[in-house]
């Protein structure tokens, strides 16, 4: 407390000094005069004031020095009643902890029509409920779409789901059994509670969820989110903008974690250990400060993070062994590897068999090549390329990709 007064003392002898000279002020005898030869004489001119302008009657000056302190003061208020009895000291209430569901449309979906309809316990037909408005939803036990056909009801099937080739969904399809989506289909979106199989140029107008695996066909299209309690396999041309899986791979993925493709790192059986810094004064006393473009030794293992004001280059068989921060674009060559995670302000480039263990984050464009992987098995972690994701074949990803731009998987050969 006394260390508070401290700092008011100031403040208080500031707004003294503002008080009392307007009080010498109301307080000065009206006509007196100063003569600079002599003593003060009254000036026989100004003797006669006004009733309206004679500040010295009784009150009137007291009045006049409270108001103009009140209106000094008062912006001070709340400064000094925070100063003495503090009620916003303590940090706003975040959850550091917290991280987005990338499920999220599946699961809420899943609740709103289980707060609505007894899906279990009603026969099988159309019933008039209301979910986020009234909508007519038909439960069924296994079923299917035929081809060509159009769904304009919501749909529950309680066993397996067959969409027909060419169907067009209107509206919402839920499956508790597995789903399988013929050719060409359209749908809307789909909540299913087993695997899942989409046929070649199937489009997902909006999103796609299921708690099993789920295998996508050459030339699809999913929509703003596709997600997967289990794999979530592409095929060559799919184009997403979200996806979620464990891990979501392209065809022809070997396996990972093994080291057995090409330039494969395997995973330390620690993270590597923090820095013994006894004092932070500067970034150099954490990291590796290069303000030019820097490439790391074919073979060499960095054992520092790095911060780069231009390009880095990861050559072939390095590893670096902690973060990297790049203003400039990021490649790593074949079988180089990245144990911590990236930030990019450029693009970043892995080309076939490199490996990044930990996040990665682009305000440009990323590219994995054949055999390339992002994170390690049990391990979630993000990939994020703010305007634009291209995957080759073969590669994986452990955990959440997303782009603001399009992302699309493209093998040797194709566009």
């Amino acid at each position: 407390m006394s260390g508070r007064r401290t700092h008011v003392l100031p403040l208080l002898m500031a707004l003294a000094l503002m008080v009392l000279g307007p009080w010498g002020i109301a307080h000065a005898q009206p006509g007196d005069d100063v003569d600079a030869t002599g003593p003060l004489t009254p000036d026989p001119s100004l003797q006669e004031i006004p009733p309206y302008a004679d500040a010295s009657r009784p009150g009137a000056a007291t009045l006049l020095l409270l108001t103009f302190a009140l209106l000094i003061l008062l912006p001070f208020v709340p400064g000094l009643i925070e100063v003495y009895w503090p009620r916003d000291r303590y940090p706003l209430s975040v959850n550091t902890g917290y991280t987005k569901d990338p499920r999220f449309f599946g699961r809420s979906a899943r609740g709103l029509l289980a707060g609505a309809l007894d899906v279990d316990g009603v026969a099988p037909g159309s019933h008039e409920v209301v979910l986020s408005k009234a909508e007519t939803v038909e439960v069924r036990d296994d079923f299917e779409i035929p081809a060509g056909a159009g769904q304009a009801a919501v749909l529950v099937a309680r066993g397996e789901l067959a969409v027909g080739a060419g169907a067009a969904c209107e509206r919402e399809l839920f499956s508790r059994g597995g789903a399988r989506v013929g050719a060409g289909a359209t749908l809307r979106t789909l909540a299913c509670d087993a695997d899942v199989e989409l046929a070649e140029g199937v489009v997902v107008r909006r999103w796609l969820d299921a708690d099993g695996d789920v295998t996508v066909g050459p030339g699809c299209i999913l929509g703003v989110s596709a997600a997967a309690g289990g794999s979530l396999t592409l095929a060559d041309g799919v184009v997403f903008s979200r996806l979620y899986g464990s891990p979501v791979a392209t065809t022809g993925a070997p396996g990972l974690g093994d080291g057995g493709e090409p330039g494969a790192r395997v995973v330390p059986d620690r993270s590597p250990p923090y820095l013994d810094v006894d004092e932070i004064r500067t970034i150099e006393d954490l990291a590796h400060v290069h303000r030019n473009d820097l490439t790391v030794s074919p073979g060499d293992e960095f054992q520092r993070p790095l911060v780069v004001k231009g390009d880095l280059t990861i050559a072939a068989g390095a590893v670096l062994a902690y973060t990297a921060r790049v203003y400039g674009t990021l490649r790593l060559e074949r079988g180089a590897a990245i144990w911590g995670d990236v930030f990019a302000e450029g693009d970043v480039i892995l080309a076939e068999g490199a490996a990044v263990h930990g996040n990665v984050f682009s305000q440009a464009a990323v590219s994995l090549a054949s055999g390339a992987h992002v994170g390690v098995p049990g391990a979630r972690k993000t990939l994020i390329g703010k305007k634009d994701i291209r995957l080759g074949a073969g590669v994986a990803v452990h955990g959440y990709i997303l782009t603001d731009g399009r992302g699309r998987v493209a093998c040797a050969g194709s566009s």
